[in-house]
């Protein structure tokens, strides 16, 4: 498929006033709430590397390729993408993009926003628009590339990404640190964890049922994630190892964390100011509810909350955590995955408000692009 193929299919829908489901290569699409279309606009086959300039750091791509076929093509020249989204190796860039949607990395090297230089896409009138460029400094107009971040394809359909890489570490290794012992141990090791002298690639606080599955332990632990060159992780390493018991597991315990969303019937994201997080953690992640996996990324300031299909009646995020009405550490809940049946009573819509509107109608006149996907 190329751009121009996109730019038919959506005249076509326009002139007609047909919906379109815009997908990559539709594994999200339990994610979001309803679309009210009858037909799809995919763009799984329409991938590949457009341009790469490894002494720039930037590569360009077709928004239906994969991660996976972005780290195979960085790997040989010592780099990587640190895109790292809950779900599968799978999923495409431009469903990345679209969605917004960041992994345990996002703390060290930024959101998928932080990491999109440029794209390209075609609004709901069949026009193509570019936005950004290909160097890593590029100021130019309206931020685009930043508005079509998150929009999940409503605006328009990502057809091409240019984004910022990084030169691969050096050293990579992952550990795990159990977090036994009553509530008022765990949380003094945290709040002297987090004023420590060292910043990893990734953190995670995972509960007893989370580490279970991984097979990482019958208790909560923290999956930790060290980078760089081999002076820097040694030196982290001994820092950590005078408060707590380091033990290394292999580094693809992090891609089998991110999947642990795989067919779960709910999803909700909690978010906070960070340090409200180093004093509820220890009670979060005790909570007795085996069923439910928790995760708390401390850094960035976000839970989530990961439901199987038959714990989804009635589930509320602070209630299930065990926190009393006077312990709320919430600024934000966003339902992720719902069934089907419960948006619009849970999470009507998130773009009831004026400006959003205006922006839809601008770049979507007809309402022919993913039409309630964000409740409206």
């Amino acid at each position: 498929m190329r751009t121009d193929t996109v730019v038919t299919a959506i005249r076509e829908s326009a002139e007609s006033g047909t919906p379109l489901r815009i997908a990559g290569r539709s594994a999200w699409l339990d994610a979001g709430r309803p679309v009210r279309a009858e037909k799809s606009l995919s763009l799984r086959d329409d991938s590949g590397v457009v341009s790469y300039v490894p002494g720039d750091l930037t590569l360009t791509v077709r928004a239906g390729t994969t991660l996976a076929e972005i780290e195979h093509a960085t790997r040989e020249h010592n780099q990587w993408l640190p895109l790292d989204p809950y779900g599968s190796a799978d999923g495409t860039i431009g469903a990345s993009i679209a969605t917004a949607s960041a992994g345990p990395l996002a703390p060290s090297f930024g959101l998928p926003r932080d990491l999109v230089l440029g794209l390209e896409f075609v609004n709901g009138r069949g026009e193509v628009v570019r936005s950004g460029g290909k160097v890593v400094k590029n100021v130019a107009g309206y931020d685009l590339s930043r508005l079509l971040t998150g929009s999940w394809g409503t605006l328009g359909v990502i057809t091409e990404v240019t984004l910022r890489l990084y030169a691969r570490p050096q050293v990579d290794r992952s550990f795990t640190i159990a977090l036994a012992g009553p509530e008022r141990e765990i949380t003094s090791l945290l709040h002297a964890f987090f004023a420590a002298p060292f910043a990893p690639y990734a953190l995670e606080l995972l509960s007893a049922s989370a580490a279970a599955e991984l097979e990482l332990g019958s208790g909560p632990i923290c999956l930790l994630r060290l980078g760089g060159n081999s002076p820097s992780v040694e030196a982290q390493m001994r820092a950590i190892s005078r408060m707590a018991d380091l033990e290394e597991v292999d580094g693809s315990q992090w891609e089998r964390l991110r999947g642990l969303e795989a067919g779960s019937g709910c999803v909700i994201r909690i978010s906070a100011d960070p340090t409200h997080f180093r004093s509820a953690s220890a009670k979060i992640l005790n909570d007795p509810q085996a069923s439910l996996f928790t995760y708390i990324n401390p850094r960035r300031g976000v839970l989530r909350l990961v439901a199987p299909a038959h714990r989804t009646n009635g589930i509320n995020g602070e209630q299930e955590l065990g926190l009393s009405p006077g312990e709320r550490l919430a600024e934000g809940v966003t339902y992720e995955v719902l069934p089907a049946e419960i948006w619009k009573e849970i999470a009507p819509t998130v773009v009831a408000d004026g400006l959003s509107q205006r922006i839809k109608h601008a770049y979507d006149p007809r309402n022919i692009l993913n039409p309630g996907i964000l409740g409206s």
